[in-house]
């Protein structure tokens, strides 16, 4: 409910502090007196569009504050929770909003400075304004939902359907991830298995590049090395002074000195171990000779080796060793790499499961809504008579959203159809009724979901617009009635409806240094009785009047 209202440099207003009862709440005063200013505040404070219009002439800026109880408000304060906003007093929201006459308009919860939006996603929760130039959150097809299933009984069901939706969608993205995470491993898979074929088919030895490179210098250079040879082999062994003849000549003249003088057997065998190491060398010599190849088709073999084991050193490391590690590596991050067709076929059985849940769930569901539907028709339309709207009907239509789409509340959509005369076919409430008739309309509506609308606060705004006597009367009463269960305000021009209200505010405008202003002040209840009196008689108040106005507020 609304405690307290604080208005300061908004049209006629300059300053005013309010503070409101429970219930039924009437506001009556001539035309002009500011009346409607007052629920163009409160329809500031829950985010209604504003204009630099609406500050008081000669002000900086307005400034609209109310504070509102939570209390037995779980809707409102599991959304305060959300937002982090329920403040020091959790029984208690505090909205200030602040029109400067230049600059951007502030909003604060609670003393959190907050964006317009926060603000209009909670007004929702706190008031209702029914006004025949407002945009009513009746027309809103979510809003038309809400009040159907409350009315039913179908919230549980709806909850039901709700969690199946998104164990749903949770599975849905489960699988998509899974999917994902698959390509995405079969990817890793085919890349390392590629990888993996590239360094096995190329079969590196180790250091085989090193051998080659040593091959490749061999072949280039094979000509030098052949002349170098041979003349080392001449030197050695084949020129008529080579080394190994003038050996023989020295072991020759060793024998001859040995056969005199014994002592040189060592040197003897000196020279021969001597002789048997050139022999060994002529031998190497001649066959390093008969190794010596100029085949050019060798030497193109063995640099195009040389250019495929650069390339994959290029890649994988840059030397063999690094390529051998790699190919360790990769094979073990294949062997991790098992891709489970099981785990895909288990989310899309479950998935399947969850979806004929949802369906048999989605229908039963709508079956209840549209049974609950023909019994809200048969009570608003009662209302409606009650209030000698006889030839208007009210119908709450339920169709299924087009190729049985559904969302998170089902597969139905909700629409409040209305007709206000004999032969003239429903339409769509909003196209259809007049700001009156929606008014009471509203209030019928109102009347019957009152044990189970959640929003707190309900403002009707000249709901009495074209009606009089028995049916304002009537009127009043279901105001009253609403006025129970809910924080009720009415501003209205008929003495019947005032009458019923639990407390009474009037409004006026005064003069006060040549300005107009706007004066709130609720009635004591001589007060009211002073106040319906005009209402009743205007200008000339007699005694008459005043007696009838007691017994109304008597009746009341």
């Amino acid at each position: 409910m609304l405690l307290e209202l604080r208005i300061q440099n908004i049209a006629i207003i300059d300053d005013l502090h309010l503070r409101f009862p429970t219930g039924f709440i009437v506001l009556t005063g001539e035309t002009g007196a500011g009346k409607s200013i007052l629920v163009d505040a409160v329809g500031l404070l829950i985010g209604e569009r504003a204009s630099v219009e609406q500050i008081r002439t000669g002000a900086t800026e307005g400034v609209i504050e109310g504070i509102f109880a939570t209390t037995n408000n779980d809707a409102l304060h599991a959304i305060l929770t959300r937002l982090d906003l329920l403040g020091d007093d959790s029984g208690e929201l505090v909205i200030r909003r602040t029109l400067p006459s230049s600059g951007r308009h502030r909003v604060r919860i609670n003393g959190n400075a907050v964006p317009l939006s926060t603000l209009q996603d909670i007004g929702k929760f706190l008031v209702d304004i029914h006004g025949q130039h407002e945009t009513q959150s009746l027309f809103r097809s979510i809003t038309q939902l809400d009040l159907l299933d409350s009315f039913g009984g179908l919230l549980d069901d709806r909850a039901a359907f709700y969690e199946i939706y998104y164990a749903v969608k949770r599975l849905q993205r489960d699988l998509s991830i899974f999917e994902e995470q698959t390509t995405e491993s079969r990817k890793e898979a085919d890349r390392l298995q590629y990888e993996r074929e590239e360094i096995e088919s190329a079969a590196i030895e180790p250091d085989e590049d090193i051998g080659l490179e040593h091959e490749r210098q061999v072949i280039s250079q094979v000509h030098t090395l052949a002349e170098l040879s041979n003349e080392l082999y001449s030197t050695l062994y084949e020129d008529d002074r080579s080394i190994l003849s003038r050996v023989g000549h020295a072991e020759w003249l060793l024998q001859r000195l040995y056969n005199v003088d014994s002592r040189l057997s060592d040197t003897a065998e000196l020279l021969a171990g001597a002789t048997a190491h050139l022999k060994e060398l002529v031998g190497r010599v001649r066959d390093y000779q008969t190794q010596l190849d100029a085949n050019p088709d060798r030497l193109e073999h063995v640099e195009a080796r040389l250019d495929l084991l650069n390339q994959i050193k290029k890649r994988y490391g840059g030397s063999i060793s690094s390529v051998m590690r790699h190919l360790e590596q990769i094979t073990k991050e294949l062997d991790g790499l098992t891709v489970s067709d099981d785990k895909k076929e288990e989310l899309q059985s479950a998935l399947a499961t969850l979806r004929m849940q949802q369906v048999t769930q989605g229908k039963h569901l709508s079956k209840q809504r549209k049974k609950v539907a023909a019994d809200l028709d048969q009570r608003v339309n009662k209302e409606m008579s009650d209030l000698h709207m006889k030839h208007a009907t009210f119908n709450a239509v339920v169709e299924q959203e087009r190729n049985e789409t559904l969302n998170a509340n089902g597969q139905d959509r909700v629409q409040f159809v209305f007709s206000g005369s004999v032969g003239e076919s429903p339409r769509a409430l909003r196209d259809a009724i007049s700001g009156g008739e929606l008014s009471r309309v509203t209030l019928c509506i109102k009347t019957v979901l009152a044990r189970e609308d959640r929003i707190p606060i309900l403002i009707f705004d000249e709901i009495d617009a074209g009606i009089g006597g028995a049916i304002a009367e009537r009127v009043g009463k279901k105001m009253k009635t609403l006025g129970q269960r809910h924080q009720v305000f009415c501003i209205t021009h008929l003495p019947q409806i005032a009458a019923l209200g639990d407390s009474h505010f009037s409004v006026k405008k005064v003069v006060r240094q040549k300005r107009a202003i706007t004066q709130v002040v609720q009635l004591a209840k001589q007060e009211r009785v002073s106040e319906i009196a005009r209402m009743l008689g205007g200008t000339k108040i007699t005694q008459t009047v005043k007696r009838i106005a007691k017994e109304m507020l008597e009746i009341g």
